[in-house]
């Protein structure tokens, strides 16, 4: 039986801001929205499950008058809540009602320094933000920062680093801005699939430094830095175990249909709408979220299948794969342990001194390392 502790909850598709890289391209509040008593329904419904930590979201989720009403049932039912938000409305009244609900975190969108945010955002959006993080901190509300890396600001995350430093933000999330909603209109905005070793490198760099650094689930997996610096997050043992979405994670959205995870928005895949089914109906249906819960590696494709690492990674974030090549089952391309590999085989190829491949080769055995020693072995063999 799948264990649902972590849900992501879309509250409203309502925006004051029309984001460059919005994935759910979200703009005014639609009208199958669920109202308060609908919404705190599912709260209790949640308590049933034993749900452990909910994050509520949107579209800007403080455009909707009621969120702290929910937010308030959802922490009086022993739910851990936190709140991601643009920023902009932020002031004394929001103070208020995240102190009296319980809210346990804000975080802040911020996606570069101020031109770029901007930008991307929302003109004075940057500077909006700035001072919403020093008033939260002022009044002794746990912040965090969520960016979402792209090919405009991925040159800025050092400079924004010191920055939230300097503001005392307690974690930084970093993810990768894919390719739905508003910036699948952006192709030329996605990164390249070896960022992701810069990325990872920058955050194991920060270790131990005054900024504890998230890696999302689109970032990752098997590289020893980005183990790192998850162990470093959890103060803990970690290693990825594949795609939680549908087995202990589930989104929820505005109108009350159940996804396994918000970024995957396909009608196909909503397993049931609240409206219609108990939550808990929903959940333990065994036609709920098959598509994950049922997959196994050899449903992969490409370096995924053939990887040391397929049975326990299942290829990493679906969703990553979804958006970028269409299914589930096609190989991550952005994986860390796949970029580092088809690093040591262009290495390996441009090498012609047989005995340097032989070097690996050795090295790879006596490592017991069975993807880079069949690379090397399959380069060997067409050089002679």
């Amino acid at each position: 039986m799948n264990k649902l502790t972590t849900a992501v909850w879309e509250i409203t598709m309502g925006c004051n801001m029309r984001c460059k890289h919005c994935g759910s391209s979200c703009a005014e509040a639609l009208p199958d929205e669920l109202n308060t008593s609908e919404a705190l329904e599912v709260c209790d419904q949640l308590k049933d499950l034993g749900l452990k930590v909910i994050t509520l979201s949107g579209g800007e989720p403080t455009t909707r008058s009621d969120w702290h009403i929910i937010a308030k049932r959802l922490v009086d039912n022993g739910i851990i809540t936190s709140i991601i938000t643009n920023g902009w409305l932020i002031d004394e009244n929001f103070i208020h009602n995240a102190i009296t609900s319980g809210i346990r975190s804000v975080c802040l969108s911020i996606d570069g320094l101020e031109k770029t945010h901007d930008f991307i955002r929302r003109s004075g959006s940057f500077n909006k933000s700035i001072k919403a993080l020093k008033e939260l901190r002022k009044n002794n509300i746990s912040t965090s920062v969520i960016t979402s890396i792209n090919k405009e600001n991925i040159c800025e995350l050092e400079e924004l680093y010191q920055l939230l430093s300097d503001l005392g933000v307690n974690s930084w999330q970093l993810q990768i801005a894919l390719p739905m909603g508003n910036f699948a209109k952006r192709p030329e905005w996605l990164i390249e699939p070896q960022d992701i070793l810069s990325i990872i490198d920058f955050a194991y760099n920060k270790i131990g430094g005054k900024l504890l650094i998230v890696l999302a689930d689109c970032i990752g997996y098997y590289s020893n830095k980005d183990i790192k610096v998850n162990e470093n997050f959890l103060n803990d043992n970690w290693s990825w175990t594949g795609c939680g979405a549908g087995k202990h994670v589930i989104g929820i959205l505005h109108n009350g249909d159940i996804v396994a995870c918000t970024s995957i928005r396909d009608k196909t895949l909503v397993a049931g709408n609240i409206r219609e089914k108990s939550l808990k109906s929903i959940w333990e249906s065994p036609d709920s979220f098959k598509w994950n819960r049922n997959f196994d590696s050899s449903k992969l494709k490409g370096f995924c299948r053939e990887c040391r690492y397929t049975e326990r990674c299942l290829g990493g974030c679906s969703n990553s794969h979804y958006c970028i090549n269409g299914s589930f089952e096609s190989e991550n391309r952005y994986c860390a342990y796949n970029v580092e590999m088809k690093k040591w085989k262009k290495y390996l190829e441009s090498l012609n001194d047989i005995s340097e491949i032989d070097n690996v080769i050795e090295k790879a055995a006596a490592l017991k390392h069975q993807d880079l020693y069949k690379i090397a072995c399959e380069i060997k063999q067409s050089k002679l």
